[in-house]
């Protein structure tokens, strides 16, 4: 008697067992062969790895600074702190004054300048430029691209759109040989902010429309490859004066809901830099944001939980020089909790600039006022970010 199983004899089941067994191993071997294929392979991390351990080097990783020139020939002091692994990243301009173009005057010559500072230095190497799109871009017509909208502009479109306009500049920056970008404005919106609003840096007034927008800027430069940063912490968008002239006071104009776009990307997993900005809030501390503990270690890395690398805006500005000196400065950004100190070298530009901020580094751990632990601190943080999106 043939017993049947769903309509089928036993030995046609048994038949149809066999061709399952086989098809489930062969599916077994092609799933096993494919998950070995996509396992990511280990990344070569052992130039990160020369610089664990090494104060000297993990100094240096905490530097980002400007140069003079269109080629490093230009620059020779650049060349020796790059060579030495004294510098962790560079920032380049298309201005310095009269002096136009500066570091970039057209896609042939900016690639050929990023393999070259590729080539001499030692270590890994941020290469940023600041790319917001509207009246802050390095990257513009004048040197052979496009002209990329404002963030005010942006905001009045859709997210979708401000994704695929970020895109195109992403990919240009990357092809060029940037992997970092202070970009976005997460300033909310105020038409009299004299150096943010006014100038059409912000996409809303609005804390949600302004994630939403931030939101889709930042993972269209991190698809590119390129490192996004959100500013400037806690908020530059109420502020009446430039910080960039001197003295910037937002104690009365600042709100809470400036710290929702970091609040909430944060959460969402954001994994780009931060930048300080050099406001004064006199209901957090008596000095400036960026030199502040008790903004950027308690507010920002404890209450709303950053983990991630914090930059200072450009340490030249006439908010920080006009009131401390510069190993005073040094000094308090570091003990703040901040990661890297960016000189953009180009308001006032010194060749010995990168050695005078290394030497008072060293100075200030040799004096006991830094420690070696906070100086690994911030490397730990750093060595991530590049092992993320550099190797």
């Amino acid at each position: 008697m043939n017993i049947k199983y769903f309509g089928k004899t036993l030995e046609q089941t048994k038949h149809f067992g066999k061709v399952l067994l086989c098809t489930g191993l062969i599916l077994a071997m092609a799933q096993s062969s494919f998950a070995k294929g996509s396992v990511p392979q280990p990344k070569d991390d052992s130039a990160l790895a020369a610089i664990d351990g090494n104060l000297s080097a993990m100094v240096g990783q905490m530097l980002l600074l400007g140069f003079r020139g269109l080629d490093l020939s230009e620059d020779p002091a650049m060349i020796k702190v790059l060579q030495e692994g004294r510098i962790g990243g560079v920032i380049l301009f298309y201005t310095h004054g009269r002096i136009v173009p500066y570091n970039l005057a057209n896609p042939e010559q900016i690639v050929k300048l990023t393999k070259e500072l590729n080539t001499y230095s030692k270590y890994p190497l941020f290469i940023g430029v600041d790319q917001e799109g509207g009246q802050v871009q390095r990257i513009s017509s004048k040197n052979g691209f496009k002209d990329w909208p404002s963030a005010e502009v942006l905001g009045k479109g859709t997210p979708e759109n401000t994704f695929s306009q970020a895109s195109e500049m992403g990919n240009t920056l990357a092809s060029l040989g940037f992997n970092l970008n202070f970009a976005p404005s997460v300033d909310l919106l105020d038409s009299t902010s004299a150096a943010i609003g006014s100038r059409g840096r912000s996409f809303h007034s609005t804390a949600l429309v302004t994630i939403d927008h931030a939101t889709a800027f930042s993972k269209a430069m991190e698809k590119a490859g390129i490192i996004p940063t959100l500013k400037h912490f806690p908020g530059h968008g109420s502020a009446k004066k430039d910080t960039h002239l001197g003295f910037t006071d937002i104690t009365t104009t600042w709100r809470d809901k400036e710290l929702l776009p970091y609040k909430e990307m944060i959460a969402d997993g954001y994994k780009g830099m931060i930048m300080t900005s050099h406001v004064y809030h006199a209901d957090f501390d008596d000095k400036p944001a960026s030199l502040s503990s008790a903004i950027i270690t308690k507010l920002l890395r404890e209450k709303i939980g950053f983990k991630g690398v914090v930059v200072t805006d450009d340490m030249q500005m006439g908010a920080i020089v006009k009131h401390y000196s510069l190993k005073e400065s040094i000094l308090l950004t570091i003990q703040s909790g901040t990661d890297i100190l960016l000189f953009g070298n180009n308001l006032k530009y010194d060749p010995d600039l990168p050695n005078k901020i290394y030497n008072h580094i060293m100075e200030l751990i040799a004096e006991g006022k830094i420690s070696e632990e906070r100086i690994e601190e911030s490397w730990k943080r750093i060595r991530a970010m590049k092992e993320y999106y550099l190797l």
